[in-house]
């Protein structure tokens, strides 16, 4: 299994969209479904507060489009972690945790429509799946925890500039979000030194610039509210990144 796992970590290092928010670009006159399989598509690069430096890649994403402007599919992300300046190992551990990109992921997404003209949409957002985080045990050999999560909010999206004979445009979305997290209790006194809750809640807010629907600017601040020691677990963790999606 960990040879599995190192496999697809080396296979999505070589490989997103803003921070596993997907967009809807259609316009509103186009009524027809869409479904779509695509892999090794998108891949994004992130640096947060807590001096990380990660790279995650999609494996695998499967999307449905309906005419009535609805939603959703399954994702399969792989991140890998490039670099560590914080010598703190519970932070270390908590911005896995909070990065929706964190481990190997997979997770299912809806969105439903509930404002769309030519140029603003307004969505309900929802993503829900598990996480198996590669992080640093403080005590024992452990390499890995398991964590389920869920993510639910309204997401804006606004178009800012089109040219549609040089194909080019720029969009801008905001995404307050709530989200839960869980994190079975023998993994909490391993990585955790037993700071966090087993079930934690706390929010968040993504927003960016997406260019040509291919590369997007992507600024992300997470924070549970949940917590023993605020200190290492109770921190926000604000997070920046730049992503590049091959095909669209």
């Amino acid at each position: 299994m960990k040879k599995l796992i190192s496999l697809l970590f080396l296979i999505t290092s070589i490989n997103l969209e803003g921070q596993l928010l997907e967009l809807n670009y259609r316009s509103p006159e186009k009524k027809e479904s869409q479904f779509k399989i695509s892999f090794l598509k998108q891949y994004l690069v992130g640096v947060n507060t807590l001096g990380h430096i990660d790279l995650s890649g999609e494996v695998m994403s499967i999307n449905f489009s309906g005419s009535g402007g609805f939603m959703g599919g399954l994702t399969v992300i792989g991140t890998t972690n490039l670099f560590y300046s914080n010598k703190n190992d519970k932070k270390n551990n908590l911005s896995h945790l909070l990065n929706p990109m964190g481990g190997i992921n997979g997770s299912f997404y809806f969105l439903l429509p509930l404002l769309k003209n030519e140029k603003n949409s307004l969505k309900l957002s929802s993503r829900f799946g598990i996480k198996w985080i590669q992080g640093r045990a403080l005590k024992g050999f452990e390499n890995y925890f398991l964590s389920e999560y869920l993510m639910s909010g309204v997401v804006y999206q606004r178009l800012i500039f089109e040219d549609a004979l040089e194909n080019q445009r720029v969009d801008f979305w905001v995404y307050p979000h709530l989200m839960a997290s869980q994190v079975g209790e023998e993994n909490l006194e391993v990585f955790f030194d037993n700071n966090l809750e087993s079930q934690n809640y706390g929010f968040g807010l993504q927003t960016g610039l997406v260019i040509n629907r291919k590369l997007r600017l992507v600024f992300l601040l997470n924070q549970f509210l949940s917590y023993s020691v605020r200190e290492t677990t109770g921190i926000p963790v604000l997070r920046f990144s730049l992503g590049y999606r091959f095909r669209t």
